[in-house]
């Protein structure tokens, strides 16, 4: 009786049966399978996370931005003036509106040169990737997945040099301020205080004056698989941007004539011509 149980004892501890193996490569992939798509889902996840996050600091980016220098935006009385220009102009990028929006304010430049009662002038332009230089380009998120265009803010020192005012930048002691943002679209309308509707365009030198309001709408790249996702939802670029900002201005707002000229900046002007 002894014999026999030494040899069940070593007949088992040969190795595994087929059946064995078969059912520990089995829990063995369920296993696997469960801890990937854990991981997967992890994964998805923190990059979902990511992208929102870096979308709702592009938008605080842009609405701060917006929302100060406009606030402070600025022309001459008799809006004759080239260095005061408030110039909106309509264009058509490759994934929708790219306007671009050009003005004088009153606010500082940003960094060490802010000096007060130094103006500037402010640029948003929608440009492609390619158009870029490589500075900023290396320092955008660029996403394969997401293909967009550039919002370029440039901030730069206003210098006069017209109505006999010369301003001299052979010295280089001005920098210029740039900062981009990755955009799909751009689409500003200007509000028209005399014809009560929103204009495509604004030129203050042709118009004498400022708008009664701007209407910003922008949106950020997206997928392919977000856009189709949208468009499911009944949600279109146009009528759902992923920033929008209306602003008034009180010095165009309600305006029925030009600008007064108290300083008959016009009548030299029509004597000139």
């Amino acid at each position: 009786m002894l014999n026999i149980d030494i040899r069940f004892t070593k007949r088992h501890t040969q190795g595994f049966t087929l059946l064995e193996l078969l059912i520990s490569v089995s829990v063995l992939a369920i296993l696997v399978g469960m801890i990937y798509g854990t991981f997967t889902s992890v994964t998805n996840t923190i990059g979902l996370a990511r992208d929102c996050a870096d979308r709702l600091r592009f938008k605080q980016i842009v609405w701060r931005n917006f929302s100060a220098n406009l606030q402070g935006v600025y022309t001459d009385a008799g809006a004759t003036q080239p260095e005061y220009q408030f110039l909106g102009e309509t264009n058509d990028g490759a994934y929708g509106s790219a306007d671009t929006l050009r003005f004088a304010t009153s606010l500082p430049i940003p960094g060490p040169q802010s000096l007060p009662g130094i103006a500037k002038w402010v640029t948003y332009e929608v440009v492609g990737q390619e158009e870029v230089s490589e500075t900023i380009a290396a320092a955008l998120p660029y996403d394969e997945d997401r293909p967009g265009s550039v919002l370029v803010i440039r901030e730069e020192p206003l210098q006069l040099e017209s109505q006999d005012f010369v301003a001299s930048t052979s010295d280089g002691q001005w920098d210029i301020f740039e900062r981009a943002i990755p955009v799909a679209s751009m689409d500003i309308q200007y509000y028209d205080g005399i014809a009560k509707e929103w204009m495509e365009s604004w030129d203050s030198l042709e118009e004498r004056r400022l708008p009664g309001g701007v209407w910003i709408r922008i949106n950020f790249p997206r997928s392919e698989e977000e856009r189709n996702e949208d468009y499911r939802n009944g949600i279109t670029p146009e009528e759902h941007p992923d920033l929008e900002l209306m602003m008034s201005f009180p010095l165009g707002r309600n305006v029925e004539f030009p600008f007064p000229d108290f300083n008959h900046l016009r009548v030299i002007e029509t004597e000139e011509l």
